[in-house]
């Protein structure tokens, strides 16, 4: 339903004129996320402070049936802040605080729109930091991984951002303010309400504060394999990940990626298919499991091996990594560029990366690959020309195309980005029956509908 007078009275009460807007600037700032999904403008815009508003505002807006989407940093890329319904946005990045820092507990507690890397920053000084590491970790905030469930380049070894969630502060859609969770390492007891709002969308509820444990900062050392085809280096991928050691991080780079990332960044790496390491530990370790790993990458073909790399080498091959999707954007202005990130158990790694090609060539879709090799991870970058509607169709028949095989031998359609708006029509095929105990849920968290609507859930 359209925001009546007296909704905007009601938030300009409650927030303060400068704390409200429907001005077009900012419904346009807030349509669209990272993603190609087209834009679509909320009604409007508020930025609130704390839980209280927010359980004021989501009283309001539940009992006049106004959809509410929480919006943290903006960079999703399946669509998942695009309020399709209109209605409240919540931008939650200015609530962007350390709260407190359980150094002796290895925990922080945080406001959802704090960046991941300024979260990190402000932990070095401690010697912690928080590990799952996404690829616009820039910009990036706590809040949209927690409702994502992101993960990123430290997670073939760390985990992921639900396996760091202790604690939640979540406001329903009833303004009902509940604590989830506690701040310890385990819990056996009752239903594990964290790790299902975690990954949720915003679909359930508003997180305004979270408690992360954290992992005591290692040593880290990089290595750079180069490979003479993209079948050699998905070898070596499942090799390493089926006999270890397992690197901290382990990425894998197209040659159209590389070629793209040096355009964009300067950088100047080989324009072949390349493996990005990490490795984390004491020295005399990391230098037996670099020892280890070139060995695995020489049996699977490896053409060159670079090891001993200096902090400053380190940080510009990782923020080559990381500006991949953004290269990828910027350097084919004239395209649109869709990203898939898919899943396939590491057996099938090397499989799969033959599938995506073999159906690219077969539909004739131009593609670049990346991804988080490690956890059998693959991003999958889609070009279609702009102005050409019969190339983006054949872009998506190519993702469809792909995720119903992934589905077909047990992978999944979204490994961190989400379901949003783009993965919905994968969501029977991938849980069957189950999805329909899914919406049972969301049924019971928000019987109005009102939590980030056309999200997650096929329309019937």
């Amino acid at each position: 339903m359209a925001i009546t007078s007296e909704t905007l009275n009601f938030l300009t009460d409650l927030l303060g004129p400068d704390r409200v807007s429907t001005r077009q600037a900012d419904l346009d700032a807030h349509a669209q996320d990272e993603s190609f999904h087209a834009p679509h403008p909320p009604d409007v815009v508020v930025w609130p402070q704390n839980a209280q508003e927010i359980s004021a505002i989501l009283k309001h807006a539940n009992e006049k049936h106004i959809p509410v989407t929480p919006w943290s940093g903006g960079s999703s890329l399946e669509g998942n802040p695009i309020p399709v319904q209109g209605g409240i946005l919540l931008a939650l990045y200015r609530m962007n605080q350390i709260i407190e820092v359980r150094e002796a507990d290895l925990q922080v507690v945080v406001q959802p729109g704090i960046i991941y890397d300024e979260l990190n920053q402000k932990l070095a000084r401690y010697g912690l930091f928080f590990p799952p590491a996404p690829g616009s970790s820039d910009v990036a905030t706590i809040g949209g991984m927690v409702a994502n469930n992101s993960s990123g380049m430290h997670a073939v070894k760390y985990g992921v951002t639900k396996d760091y969630v202790l604690q939640l502060e979540v406001v329903l859609p009833t303004g009902e303010i509940v604590r989830i969770g506690r701040p310890v390492i385990k819990s056996s007891s009752g239903y594990d309400l964290c790790r299902l709002i975690v990954g949720s969308e915003g679909t359930l509820g508003v997180v305004t504060e979270i408690t992360l444990r954290l992992r005591i900062r290692p040593e880290a050392v990089a290595a750079v394999a180069v490979f003479p085809s993209m079948e050699a280096a998905a070898e070596a991928i499942y090799a390493i990940n089926r006999y270890g050691p397992t690197p901290a991080a382990l990425e894998l780079m197209d040659p159209t990626i590389v070629r793209i990332v040096n355009q964009w960044t300067g950088s100047s790496l080989t324009e072949a298919p390349t493996l990005v390491m990490e490795f984390h530990g004491l020295p005399a370790g990391i230098e037996q499991e670099i020892e280890l790993v070139e060995e695995t990458c020489r049996d699977a073909g490896c053409v060159s091996f670079e090891k001993g790399l200096t902090p400053a080498e380190r940080e510009r091959l990782w923020h080559a990594r990381k500006q991949a999707h953004e290269a990828v954007k910027q350097v084919n202005a004239g395209c649109r560029a869709e990203i898939g990130d898919i899943v396939v158990p590491i057996s099938r790694y090397t499989e799969a990366v033959a599938k995506a090609y073999a159906l690219a060539e077969e539909l004739n879709v131009r593609i670049a690959t990346f991804g988080h090799a490690g956890d059998g991870n693959l991003h999958v970058e889609m070009l279609s020309d702009k102005s050409d509607p019969q190339e983006q169709e054949r872009a998506h028949a190519f993702n469809r195309r792909l995720v119903e095989w992934v589905l077909s031998i047990g992978g999944t359609c979204t490994g961190e980005h989400g379901v949003g708006i783009g993965k919905r029509e994968f969501m029977y095929a991938e849980h069957g029956p189950s999805l329909e105990l899914m919406r049972k849920i969301k049924q019971v968290f928000d019987p109005n509908g009102i939590m980030n609507p056309g999200k997650i859930f096929p329309e019937q």
